[in-house]
C-alpha cells in the first residue's frame, strides 16, 4: 500500500504543481504583453468573499507539501507566505516541488492507516492517511489550483483545459488524437 499511497500523492502533486507554474508564467507574460499591472491579477478574486490568486497558490502548495510530508511521517517545511509577484510564486512552487521530490516511496509505508491530526483555527481534525489523502488533501489542493486557473481565465488569460491538465503522465495517443488535442506527439526513441 505504501507504493500506492506514494503514487496517489507525490507524482500527482508534482505534475499539477508543474502545470500551475507553467500557467503562472503564461499569466506573467500575458500581463506584460497586455500592459496589465501584475498586482491586478495577483490580487484578483472570483468573488468578494474568496481569497485572491496569491493566497490560492499559497494554499495549493501548502496542501501538496503538507499532505506529502504527513503521509511520509515527516514535518512539512514552513513557508513565509510573503509572496508578492509571479516570480515569488514560481519560487514557492519550486521549493514545494524540491521538498516533495525528495521524499521516497518507502517513507509512505503504512501511511494509509497512519493517524493524521491537523490543528485548524477552529479546532482539531483527525483522519487515517487514506481518508486524509482522498477526502481532504487532494480535494483541497484541486479546489485552490482550480480557483487559481479560474481567476486567470476570468481575467482574460488565454488558457484552456490542456494547460490545466498538462501532458498527462502515462497517456499515449496516436497522431490523429494529438492533432485534435493540439499536442505535439512525443518522438519515439530508437535503439541502435
Amino acid at each position: 500500500m505504501s507504493d500506492t499511497m506514494y503514487r496517489a500523492s507525490v507524482p500527482v502533486f508534482t505534475h499539477q504543481l508543474r502545470n500551475l507554474a507553467a500557467i503562472l508564467r503564461t499569466a506573467a507574460r500575458d500581463a506584460k504583453a497586455r500592459g496589465i499591472d501584475p498586482e491586478v491579477l495577483l490580487n484578483a478574486r472570483l468573488a468578494p468573499d474568496m481569497l485572491p490568486l496569491i493566497r490560492q497558490v499559497q494554499i495549493a502548495t501548502d496542501h501538496a507539501k503538507g499532505c506529502s510530508a504527513r503521509l511520509a511521517g515527516v514535518e512539512p517545511p514552513v513557508f513565509k507566505d510573503d509572496e508578492s509577484s509571479f516570480s515569488d510564486l514560481d519560487q514557492r512552487i519550486r521549493a514545494a516541488l524540491a521538498f516533495i521530490r525528495g521524499l521516497k516511496a518507502s517513507q509512505f509505508a503504512d501511511s494509509a492507516t497512519r493517524p493524521i491530526t491537523m490543528g485548524l483555527p477552529f479546532g482539531e481534525i483527525r483522519f487515517d492517511g487514506l481518508n486524509y489523502l482522498h477526502g481532504w488533501a487532494l480535494p483541497n489542493f484541486y479546489f485552490h489550483y482550480t480557483t487559481t486557473y479560474n481567476i486567470l481565465r476570468h481575467n482574460g488569460l488565454a488558457i484552456g483545459k490542456l494547460d490545466f491538465l498538462g501532458r498527462v503522465p502515462g497517456m499515449q495517443m496516436d497522431a490523429r488524437a494529438a492533432r485534435k488535442l493540439g499536442v505535439k506527439p512525443r518522438s519515439k526513441s530508437r535503439k541502435k
